[in-house]
């Protein structure tokens, strides 16, 4: 009993010393809160000569609540790059501490809604938190009108930061982004885009028809080559420009599972969408044919991106990547929001 009581007293002494010292305490959590969100981007990627590819968004056009829109982020040379930047994909950026400032450009391989959805956040919010020059963005023809209409929905938010917090915090000018037209490759070759700082991109075509113009990326830094397919058909201007890369970003869908979709939407009477999910199986490319090509080029890594339909459990993951490790021999992944693959320099 006396036990008892010692021990409740001591109890009582301690939880009276922790409400005298609780303004204290509560100051240092939230001390300890703020210093943490302000420190928390990983600036030391833009300077460790490795070149950075980060997946902040692999999903198709349908919602997926496991998948942001498409959305690769570059990280090199002292800068971000973005390839596309889809629906709820610059959350994933944000929320992933990359150097948001930086962002010098988005690079956007086709002017699907998938594509181009958070194009005028990405723009938006690099401001924001800090970017000091106009945002380069470059895509095939159209993206000048997409740039200038996304300026247009955002004119009165940028008006109203600029006068609340001053010129010098939020110049008006850096606010900007600007169009950069790539004019068509011929046949398979891939165009120089730009140089800066040893990051090297070209843009060359691929087959995505009926979008008329759709491109790949081709990233080099410091010896490491990364290739990006863009939606596309199987392409042999994939397969020729990803010819020996570290890693092949490819687009992938299933026609197996998306063929099983439309017909239990026809049991259920949804006829419009039943045709719809058939549809899009006539411009893209298969997880086993994306495989194919990767071994084909020899390339090292693949990574499957663009993932349709969505895959919500581990059966359908299991289903959608059926024949992929027969077809190629390299190192192979599901590609998943967050993902991240260092590639330091050669």
């Amino acid at each position: 009993m006396k036990k008892f009581i010692a021990m409740s007293l001591a109890v009582a002494v301690i939880a009276g010393a922790l409400y005298l010292a609780r303004g204290p305490i509560l100051e240092r959590l939230i001390a300890d809160g703020a210093d943490a969100t302000l420190q928390r981007i990983d600036s030391q990627l833009l300077d460790d000569g490795a070149l950075h590819v980060i997946l902040c968004g692999t999903a198709a056009a349908l919602p997926d609540p496991l998948r942001a829109g498409a959305c690769t982020a570059i990280v090199a040379g002292g800068q971000l790059l973005l390839i596309d930047a889809g629906p709820a994909s610059w959350r994933n950026v944000d929320s992933l501490n990359l150097p948001t400032s930086k962002l010098a450009t988005v690079l956007v391989t086709h002017l699907h809604s998938d594509h181009i959805g958070d194009l005028g956040e990405a723009t938006e919010q690099s401001w924001i938190a800090g970017r000091d020059q106009p945002l380069q963005v470059y895509g095939p023809p159209g993206i000048d009108e997409v740039v200038q209409g996304f300026a247009e929905v955002y004119r009165h938010d940028v008006g109203y930061r600029n006068v609340h917090h001053g010129e010098q915090a939020m110049p008006t000018a850096a606010a900007a982004a600007v169009a950069h037209v790539i004019t068509p490759p011929t046949g398979t070759a891939a165009m120089p885009v730009f140089d800066n700082n040893g990051l090297k991109v070209s843009a060359f075509l691929v087959n995505h028809a009926p979008v008329d113009i759709a491109y790949g990326y081709r990233i080099e830094y410091r010896g490491r080559v990364v290739v990006i397919s863009g939606d596309t058909l199987p392409s042999e201007s994939v397969r020729i420009n990803a010819a020996g890369a570290d890693l092949l970003l490819h687009e992938a869908l299933d026609v197996g599972l998306t063929q099983r979709a439309s017909a239990r939407a026809r049991l259920l009477g949804m006829d419009r969408i039943a045709q719809l999910a058939l549809d899009v199986n006539n411009y893209h490319t298969t997880p086993v044919q994306a495989a194919q090509i990767a071994q084909q080029a020899g390339v090292k890594q693949l990574v499957l991106t663009h993932i349709f339909p969505p895959l919500p459990n581990v059966v359908a993951r299991h289903l959608f990547m059926q024949g992929t490790a027969a077809a190629f021999g390299g190192q192979l992944a599901l590609g998943e929001d967050g993902m991240r693959i260092d590639l330091p320099a050669k």
